[in-house]
């Protein structure tokens, strides 16, 4: 098995400090950087990829690719372990990189040369002891009962990771890799939005990315009150963004206030024209931003689960509505939901997701909970429009929901 065949479907991770340094290197060097990231081995460190991969895998020349390897060496966020025709590099954690540890700067050459020593998992010389003994003392190494040494980490020196899907860089069934995409977008700042999105994902809590981050704002309209439910009608309305987190960099500054954001929309867009990032829908308790998911809303534009829903609440939402409200709801293109009546601040929320996703143990339990949550749903809008049906609810008026109706008869989810 090559190298490239190797960890299909799996995932590879990054610090998000280090991701921000690289970021600032130029566009090159942090595709580079990707690359070699995903070619590590389990401790997300050494890698045997190098510019031929890096050639393989993106649009990079070999001499281009060369040029931001060692660019990447000399920043001092890649060490190379090996030369030669097979090569070998080492992805130095945000501890160990030149100036992220402005406290040790001021220790002697011998000092850190055991530092760099004890960091590469060589035992400490004889001769070294005495230095190593100090360096505990003073909070640098920590000691085992053994008398090996490993380096002693502040709260701020542990890993902030960013899991990545292998795909990012690899691509999917013969399709051009993301990472290759979002290159040919020559813009370093959209790459870097990409990856600060995964950071800033949280599928089981959120759904996709944070939306005290970013997301889509829906109007709500009241269609009808009809026993224990109330149909809403949910309209696009506009997309908006926090200036904090992954956000934040994407901002002008401060004196353009009025298109202070036009950037971050601008390679937002890009990556959902892309397809990399998508935008679904969900229906939440209220429009803060701490209420609770309650399902995804999905609009109709493919026969997956989450648009089957959406399209299982409008058809329910039209057999409580007369031709007259059928009518208005058409003709303004709402999507319509029947919600039970004491959720009196429900909301539609448009919540941005990634493509690819890493498959961890943490996002299959969301992608199982999440189909479970829609399967439940979805039966209980086909039991409302069954009844509304039986009622003799006239729904000609409806042609989206009689588009789908059939078809949506025949789903076995």
């Amino acid at each position: 098995m090559t190298p490239e065949e190797s960890k299909i479907g799996g995932f590879f991770a990054i610090d998000r400090r280090t991701w921000e340094r690289v970021c600032g290197l130029g566009l090159n060097p942090a595709v580079a950087y990707l690359v070699l990231a995903r070619g590590t081995a389990r401790n997300n460190r050494t890698t045997a990829w190098s510019v031929q991969a890096i050639e393989n895998h993106t649009g990079v020349s070999r001499g281009r690719g060369k040029k931001a390897t060692e660019v990447l060496i000399e920043s001092g966020v890649v060490k190379r372990l090996r030369a030669g025709s097979v090569p070998q590099y080492d992805l130095l954690p945000w501890a160990e990189q030149g100036g992220s540890l402005p406290c040790r700067q001021h220790l002697s050459k011998r000092q850190q040369r055991v530092l760099e020593t004890v960091s590469s998992s060589t035992p400490v010389k004889d001769h070294d002891r005495n230095i190593a003994k100090a360096l505990v003392r003073s909070g640098h190494l920590e000691q085992a009962d053994d008398g090996s040494h490993t380096i002693c980490r502040r709260p701020e020196d542990q890993p902030d990771w960013i899991w990545l899907p292998n795909e990012l860089v690899t691509g999917a069934s013969g399709e051009i890799p993301p990472v290759e995409l979002v290159r040919q977008c020559q813009d370093p700042m959209t790459l870097r939005m990409l990856v600060d999105f995964y950071h800033a994902q949280n599928l089981r809590e959120d759904g996709g990315v944070s939306r005290g981050i970013t997301w889509q704002e829906f109007d709500r309209f009241e269609l009808k009150r009809h026993s224990r439910f109330t149909v809403w009608g949910f309209r696009f309305k506009a997309a908006w963004v926090r200036r904090t987190g992954p956000a934040e960099c994407h901002y002008r500054p401060e004196g353009d206030k009025k298109d202070a954001a036009v950037d971050f929309f601008r390679r937002q867009t890009q990556l959902a024209q892309l397809g990399l990032v998508e935008w679904m829908p969900w229906l939440v308790e209220s429009d803060l931003d701490d209420a609770e998911l309650i399902h995804p809303v999905g609009l109709g534009k493919s026969d997956g689960l989450e648009d089957c829903l959406g399209l299982a609440a409008h058809e329910a939402g039209a057999s409580m509505l007369t031709p007259a409200q059928l009518a208005l709801a058409n003709d303004s293109h709402f999507a319509m939901v029947p919600v039970p009546r004491h959720i009196a601040n429900v909301q539609l929320v448009g919540i941005a997701r990634l493509r690819y996703r890493p498959r961890t143990k943490a996002a299959a339990a969301w992608w199982a909970d999440m189909h479970q949550t829609c399967r439940r749903h979805l039966a209980q809008y086909r039991e409302l429009a069954d009844e509304g049906q039986d009622r003799g609810c006239n729904i000609k008026g409806n042609q989206r929901g009689l588009k789908w109706a059939s078809r949506l008869r025949q789903r076995s989810y």
